[in-house]
């Protein structure tokens, strides 16, 4: 489906995207491994970053498979020349195995049931399934419980469509200073020998997600998970300090109107701003449609000509409106950062979560279609 938000690029508002931070990222996250494989994360559009053309970069630097969350985005992936192996990371329903196997995306079977399934789907195409064992090694999301996993064996040695080509489980607390992280590990070790007693062994093995790989070296098995910290961006734990990971993406747009305020008069919906001095309010073409936070109120802050200033009032839907103060200069085209930095001052997706009380990994999922992407640096 055509964007017609990005065909035309005309909107004052983008964000921008920085593909040499992108190769050095991948780089960075490359060096840690051992020869492991790794599986770059491009759901959830890449975490806001185009899941194109990110895919794209990842394809050409080698990427050794890709991770979408449903099929639908492995369906876009294929449908825009991309070959890397891709493997579907959520559980899917019944109806949505044959897309996966028409479009030769692997897919995760978080049960017993749910293989049976797989295998049937493919001998009806008369294809071949390629297919991940989910274990729950502790998130509780989906994936049969560790102690269990040895349900998996019957099924297995019933399915004559289906390729095994991995098995992974997922953690809970990587991102944080838990023992728990290597409960998870010990639980996987496990269920991996017992596989191996009963004759079966995976050429794909992975458990490491961002903080797997920046603080557990031994649960990166054969194949990594690496997500956020492609993107330049880790939330929780300090990473290390031998690993220099570089913000990959800049938010902008630009002034388009300017008024002075009067004294005591209101601006904005519910008028929860008003000056008692009277002030300048200049206008910006960004607001919570496009993923904007409405949540951060008047300690959300802006970058104007190298100076920083608050927001002014309640955050609209495609618009917001900024107090610059009564001596503040700024005039309709001047360029505003909304995420990123100037010569003096620096806005980050950290700071935008600090302000409304939310993660990172939510704030870049839901900058919208229609703010365009503008790739620097390719």
């Amino acid at each position: 489906m055509s964007n017609i938000h990005q065909e035309l690029l005309t909107r004052p508002t983008y964000v921008e995207i920085d593909m040499q931070k992108v190769t050095h990222n991948f780089h960075e996250i490359k060096n840690q491994l051992d020869g492991q494989k790794m599986l770059c994360i491009v759901k959830g559009n890449a975490y806001g970053h185009g899941i194109i053309e990110m895919s794209g970069q990842f394809e050409k630097l080698g990427a050794d498979y890709l991770g979408v969350a449903i099929p639908e985005e492995g369906v876009e992936l294929r449908r825009a020349g991309i070959r890397t192996p891709i493997l579907v990371l959520s559980a899917i329903s019944d109806r949505q195995i044959p897309v996966c196997i028409q479009y030769d995306l692997t897919i995760t079977a978080p049960s017993d049931e749910k293989l049976e399934q797989i295998d049937k789907a493919a001998e009806v195409f008369g294809k071949r399934a390629k297919v991940h064992l989910k274990i729950d090694t502790g998130m509780g999301r989906i994936g049969v419980n560790w102690q269990r996993a040895e349900k998996f064996i019957p099924v297995i040695q019933k399915c004559n469509h289906t390729d095994f080509e991995g098995i992974y489980a997922h953690f809970a607390k990587s991102d944080e200073e838990s023992d728990f992280t290597e409960v998870q590990i010990e639980r996987f070790d496990r269920v991996i020998e017992m596989f191996k007693n009963n004759g079966y062994e995976f050429n794909l093995i992975h458990h490491a997600n961002s903080g797997g790989i920046l603080f557990h070296e031994k649960a990166r098995y054969t194949m990594v998970r690496a997500g956020i910290v492609l993107y330049g961006l880790f939330e929780g734990r300090t990473v290390p300090e031998s690993i220099h990971l570089q913000p990959v993406m800049s938010w902008k747009t630009e002034v388009v109107y300017f008024k002075y305020l009067e004294p005591h008069i209101g601006i904005g919906y519910g008028h929860h701003f008003s000056s008692d001095t009277g002030t300048r309010i200049v206008t910006l073409p960004v607001g919570y449609a496009d993923g904007y936070q409405c949540a951060m109120g008047p300690q959300g802050k802006v970058i104007v000509n190298d100076i920083m200033y608050p927001i002014a009032g309640r955050i609209c839907m495609d618009q917001m409106m900024i107090d610059i103060g009564p001596h503040g200069e700024a005039y309709k085209g001047d360029e505003v950062i909304l995420v990123g930095e100037s010569a003096n001052q620096k806005i980050t997706f950290f700071d935008i979560a600090g302000w409304s009380d939310t993660s990172i990994y939510e704030l870049l999922s839901q900058i919208s279609y229609r703010v365009p992407r503008i790739y620097i640096n390719q």
